[in-house]
C-alpha cells in the first residue's frame, strides 16, 4: 500500500511546492502590491524587476530558482536516506516536473503563475550544475551586452541539454563525469530524459504566454 501511495503523495507535495508564489509574497510583503495589479499583471521575476524593483526582481528569482532546487536536493537525499527507490533520476525529474507545472499552473492561484524560467534553472542546475551556471553566465551576456531577454531564456532551457549531451558522448573518464552535478550523485540523466523536460518547459511557457496574448 505504500508503494502506491507514497509516488502520490510526493507528486501532489511536489506540485503544491511549485504553488508557492514569490513574486506574490515579495510584492506583498514589501511594497503592499498586488503584483496582479502593477505592471504586465503576471507574477513572474520580470514584472518585478521592471515595475516593482529590481533588487526585489533578483530577489524573486533567486527565491524560484532555490525552490526547486532546495526541494529537490532535500528530497532526494531524504529518500536515499530512508532506502526507498524514488531516489532515482527518473523519479526526480517528475517530482521536479510536478514543480514546473505547480509554478506556471498554480491551484492556489486560479491557475495563473509564472513563466518558470527561474524555476527552470534551479531544475535544470540541480541535474547538471555546472553546465547550468555555464548556461547561466552566458545567458547574462546575451541580456546586458545584446538586451536579448528571449534568447537568453531559450539558452537557458536548450544549453544545459546540450552541454550533458556532450558530456555524456565525450567528457568523461574512470572517476564519471568532468561535470557531475553538485547534488546528485550519479551521472547526468540520460540525454533523452532530460531533453524531455526541456520540451515540456517549453510547452508550459507556451501555455503562460497564450494567456497573455502574445501569440
Amino acid at each position: 500500500m505504500l508503494n502506491i501511495f507514497m509516488p502520490i503523495m510526493l507528486i501532489i507535495l511536489s506540485y503544491l511546492i511549485g504553488c508557492f508564489s514569490a513574486a506574490r509574497i515579495v510584492a506583498k510583503t514589501f511594497k503592499n502590491l498586488k503584483i496582479t495589479k502593477v505592471g504586465t499583471g503576471h507574477p513572474d521575476t520580470a514584472n518585478i524587476y521592471c515595475n516593482v524593483g529590481k533588487m526585489l526582481g533578483i530577489l524573486v528569482g533567486m527565491l524560484d530558482v532555490a525552490k526547486i532546487y532546495i526541494y529537490l536536493l532535500v528530497l532526494y537525499k531524504a529518500l536515499l536516506y530512508l532506502g526507498m527507490p524514488y531516489a532515482d533520476y527518473h523519479w526526480l525529474l517528475l517530482f521536479g516536473a510536478m514543480v514546473l507545472i505547480g509554478h506556471t499552473l498554480p491551484v492556489t492561484h486560479n491557475f495563473k503563475g509564472g513563466r518558470g524560467i527561474f524555476t527552470y534553472f534551479g531544475f535544470a542546475a540541480f541535474f547538471a550544475f555546472l553546465p547550468t551556471v555555464v548556461t547561466a553566465f552566458l545567458a547574462l551576456i546575451m541580456v546586458w551586452k545584446f538586451k536579448q531577454v528571449r534568447f537568453a531564456q531559450y539558452m537557458i532551457v536548450m544549453l544545459p541539454i546540450l552541454f550533458v549531451y556532450v558530456s555524456n558522448l565525450f567528457i568523461t573518464h574512470k572517476h564519471g563525469f568532468i561535470f557531475p552535478s553538485f547534488a546528485y550523485n550519479s551521472p547526468y540523466p540520460n540525454f533523452a530524459y532530460f531533453g524531455v523536460s526541456a520540451v515540456f518547459m517549453g510547452i508550459l511557457n507556451f501555455i503562460v504566454s497564450k494567456r497573455l496574448g502574445e501569440f
